[in-house]
């Protein structure tokens, strides 16, 4: 998620968001409206996970996610799924298993715009999967929330259900720490309760940044989520539900990717255990949402809608289109007939000029037959269309009526935001031959299969099954051959040494003030060789580079959410089968005013230099470039890699140096996802006369030409 992020989606922090979408089945119990042998369900929070790293789908294609740690008795997993739309808006469709279609909301975006939705899918401890489906271009990504689970076969004591409040403002322009937490206390927290479902609004004018809202507390891999990713030109809402954390269980903590922003925070409504309110209500999908028509709401106006919800629907789970405003004009969402003021202070969109928006709400039924909501206008005239994305629905006994429970008036204190700082590790700077893997749970594991497939998240990175054993601090070795073997690195690595292999291993760091790489060797008389590993920042920043160095062998290694994957500053280095995606881009970083550089290798110097069968995703400045700024480059191999991104993919520069010798480049496939139209390499004419050019072409099998530069 870091002046983060403008018009493009490497890792946009604008791309890595969640925004105006909002939630979508977002309350959890799934039921089937009227079935009677559905199972007695119940919600179980989880502290938020990303299960989808950023995946770019073309049109029409698809991508499945096998999904960690299913409890017993699991019905369904509710996640948080956020799509960067290019060129054109786009749906994404959320279904179980293996499936393209399926009923269900639907993910939306806007043009050139982020789009968010919680929604809830059908799986099961025996089959985990879900396939996300896109109708145009777009980049996803997931987060796992909680699942829906059958009490009569899993009782846990974090099985719960909803409970609507009346809506209402917790607190305003509440200001974000950079690259830090903020904890807020919510109030009125009833008893049991687990999680508290909330609408962010993040102001216009913020530097574009990624959000994550986690218990607080919680572990720093609920840092690398999204909530909601705030925008320098527009307001952005999305709706959350967050696990409560704190010695009270009353608060929540808000962690912030970098730069400035301010959210707004509105309550929805809580989770409560079921076995402490066991009348409160299970979300019904609504499979076949009821025709609403569209509205134009005048300045200032309300415009009521009139529902038929289920027996016994206390909520409904609403979304809403805005177009037309001629300015900034706030839409909510109000139970009843007559909005409260309180509600009438909540956010659910932001009505833009420029952009359709999106919001959405769980809001309590009211009115005559408790069966109405309506839409309150603070702005310009708007054309709102209303869709029905499921209803919360409390049990309902034979003979005497259960009580729906009532929206409660209370009017909150303002929290008071405590900004936290953000934990530093601590070094422990010891050489350590062969660590003995102790079973220490721990990050992402993956099968590796032949290397003839393309590099992702199959095939790459931590196989699968590997106990790691945590190494908290820096990690510095000087024994020649060292083997560093089933590792979770909570630090920065520095090799000094020949023949030193590090494999099988998670490489993380953390926060820091100053440039670093997470994996250096830069040492005349040292040697690695990184292989089936893992290396990103967890505490992301624009002062992280991946790997970094000369005389070093990467293979079938998994490297993201840094500014530089990798880059090169000697001789003798070979990157092959390894995934390179998602680079960190920032629109000001300290001594880059105009952004971070952000490349997938960066060449500075050296020869003897083998890229091979890479898959090289996801940089705002180039996939490759070759910047002689430290010496004189030759000799450079780039094969049967699938490349893509970029103001142009491939960059290279001269500076001053003249045309480099032995450049070759064979049989890579690159795609069309650059700034500049079809611009896979992009050299001066006098490299680009001395280039060896063979069997490179676009996706479609339209040959590569190279573009002229200076």
């Amino acid at each position: 998620m870091r002046g983060r992020h403008s018009a493009r989606r490497p890792r946009h922090l604008s791309a890595l968001v969640a925004l105006t979408s909002g939630l979508a089945v977002v309350l959890t119990g799934l039921v089937a409206t009227g079935a009677s042998s559905a199972p007695v369900t119940a919600f179980r929070p989880a502290d938020p996970v990303r299960v989808l790293k950023g995946t770019s789908l073309a049109a029409g294609a698809a991508t499945t996610v096998t999904l960690p740690d299913v409890p017993v008795g699991t019905t369904a997993v509710t996640l948080q799924v956020t799509a960067s739309a290019g060129r054109t808006a786009t749906e994404v469709a959320v279904c179980p298993g293996t499936a393209r279609s399926c009923t269900g909301p639907l993910v939306k975006t806007s043009t050139d715009e982020l789009g968010t939705l919680t929604v809830s899918v059908p799986v099961t401890t025996a089959d985990p999967r879900v396939t996300l489906t896109t109708s145009a271009a777009a980049k996803l990504y997931a987060d796992l929330r909680g699942y829906t689970v059958d009490t009569s076969l899993s009782t846990s004591p974090a099985n719960s259900l909803y409970v609507p409040q009346e809506p209402r403002r917790l607190a305003t322009g509440t200001t974000l720490v950079d690259r830090g937490t903020t904890v807020v206390t919510i109030p009125s927290v009833p008893a049991g309760a687990t999680a508290v479902a909330l609408r962010l609004t993040s102001a216009a004018g913020a530097t574009s940044t990624n959000v994550a809202a986690c218990a607080a507390g919680a572990s720093p891999s609920c840092s690398g989520t999204t909530a909601i990713n705030p925008h320098p030109h527009r307001a952005r809402q999305a709706s959350v539900v967050v696990p409560l954390g704190g010695s009270a269980g009353n608060q929540i903590q808000l962690f912030n990717l970098g730069g400035t922003a301010t959210l707004d925070l509105d309550l929805d409504g809580f989770y409560v255990r079921a076995s402490t309110n066991p009348s409160a209500g299970r979300t019904v999908v609504s499979t076949k949402p009821p025709a609403l028509a569209a509205r134009v709401i005048g300045p200032t106006g309300t415009s009521t809608i009139t529902l038929t919800p289920p027996t016994g629907a206390t909520a409904v789970h609403l979304r809403v289109r805005a177009t037309g405003a001629w300015r900034p004009s706030v839409v909510t969402l109000c139970p009843g007939t007559t909005a409260s003021a309180g509600c009438r202070t909540t956010a659910m969109l932001t009505a833009s000029p420029d952009a359709a928006a999106y919001g959405d709400a769980v809001v309590a039924l009211g009115g005559s037959g408790n069966k109405s909501v309506t839409l309150v206008n603070t702005g310009a005239s708007t054309r709102v269309v209303p869709e029905v994305l499921g209803w919360v629905v409390a049990p309902v006994s034979t003979g005497a009526s259960t009580p729906t429970p009532t929206p409660t008036k209370t009017p909150a204190p303002t929290p008071t935001p405590t900004p936290t700082p953000t934990a530093t590790a601590t070094a422990t700077p010891k050489p350590t031959t062969t660590p003995k893997p102790t079973a220490t749970p721990t990050p992402t594991a993956t099968t590796t299969p032949t290397t003839s497939a393309k590099p992702g998240s199959t095939n790459t990175g931590v196989p699968a099954g590997t106990k790691l054993t945590v190494h908290e601090g820096d990690l510095t070795i000087t024994e020649p051959g060292t083997v560093v073997d089933s590792l979770d690195i909570r630090g920065f690595v520095k090799v000094s040494a020949a023949n030193v292999t590090i494999r099988n291993s998670v490489i993380r760091g953390y926060a820091v003030t100053q440039g670093r790489s997470l994996v250096i060797q830069d040492s005349e008389s040292g040697s690695l060789t990184l292989e089936n590993s893992e290396v990103f920042a967890s505490a992301p920043s624009f002062y992280i580079d991946g790997v970094r160095g000369f005389n070093i062998t990467v293979k079938k290694s998994n490297i993201h959410d840094v500014v530089d994957t990798a880059r090169i500053t000697g001789d003798n280095v070979r990157i092959e089968s390894s995934w390179l995606h998602d680079n960190l881009h920032y629109d000001v970083a300290p001594d880059q005013k105009d952004g971070t550089h952000d490349d997938g290798i960066q060449i500075q110097r050296g020869t003897n230099i083998d890229i091979v069968g890479n898959t090289i995703t996801g940089a705002y400045n180039a996939a490759l470039m070759y910047s002689p700024g430290l010496g004189p480059i030759s000799d450079v191999v780039v094969s049967g890699n699938w490349i893509d991104g970029g103001g142009c993919s491939v960059n290279i520069a001269e500076q001053g140096r003249g045309p480099a010798p032995g450049l070759v480049f064979k049989n890579n496939v690159f795609g069309r996802d650059t700034r500049v139209k079809d611009c896979a390499i992009i050299a001066p004419d006098t490299t680009a006369a001395a280039l060896s050019l063979t069997g490179n072409t676009y996706t479609d099998g339209k040959v590569v030409t190279v573009h002229k530069g200076s």
